[in-house]
């Protein structure tokens, strides 16, 4: 199994989904994350963990179906610790979770590991997390020209300078973002819709470059929180909207 600073707290979950801190998150919101490995899973995990498995899954790959109970494992967590309990986050055709009513959410999984974090709908207009583990250089050259803007060149080579896998930081970025954006724009997005304008130790700046809704126009600026650690970027978009 990765090494991801599990820790052996009792839990309800079974020995392959362990609590992990690899981060203590920037954003103040109820919060879960869990390492799994895909060698140990059962599909009796999915009872056992009172997780409804999708039908669109039965013919999943193991390795598909441990991410998916993994991040509801870490889901009914969160929901868990704001007094929310017995309820099944499940999966919208559009493939987003459905939350309980008056909650919103995000969940991510990368190898080994998965997160979910949650909020009360009065809050936030969306709420997303993303965690992915560092591309190789080699990754990040072949893949920039898909992921930036045209216009992010020159700050992802000054971002570079700071952090060790900048491309890996500004893709999380623009994963948390269309999660968070998602509920109020109803469709899918690119990655040219959100451009890098600036960045501190512990913040990502984007400027919306398209209008995607009434709620997201053109010109609107979206922070995104950002770690990382030797292995791992995490990032996090709290959205408000203006209207």
């Amino acid at each position: 199994m990765l090494n991801y600073s599990s820790t052996n707290n009792n839990t309800k979950s079974f020995m392959h989904y362990l609590p992990a801190h690899p981060f203590k998150p920037l954003l103040n919101f109820p919060y879960h994350c869990c390492t799994f490995d895909v060698d140990q899973f059962e599909q009796t995990d999915f009872p056992k963990n009172n997780v409804v498995m999708p039908a669109k899954l039965a013919n999943a790959v193991p390795k598909r179906r441990a991410e998916y109970l993994a991040g509801r494992i870490c889901a009914h967590t969160a929901l868990a610790q704001m007094g929310i309990e017995h309820v099944c986050v499940e999966t919208a055709e559009d493939r987003a979770p459905i939350w309980p009513q008056n909650i919103i959410g995000s969940i991510s999984h990368t190898q080994g590991i998965a997160l979910a974090m949650t909020a009360l709908e009065h809050q936030l207009q969306g709420l997303g997390i993303d965690i992915e583990k560092h591309m190789s250089r080699s990754q990040e050259t072949k893949l920039k020209g898909q992921i930036l803007h045209p216009l992010e060149t020159g700050i992802h080579t000054t971002l570079e300078q700071y952090v060790p896998c900048p491309l890996t930081v500004i893709f999380s970025a623009k994963e948390s973002i269309y999660k968070a954006l998602y509920p109020s724009v109803k469709r899918f997005f690119g990655f040219e819709a959100a451009q890098l304008i600036d960045f501190d130790s512990q913040k990502l700046l984007f400027v919306i470059t398209e209008s995607l809704s009434p709620s997201v126009q053109k010109g609107m600026q979206v922070e995104v929180c950002y770690q990382l650690n030797e292995q791992l970027v995490l990032t996090e978009c709290a959205f408000k909207s203006a209207q």
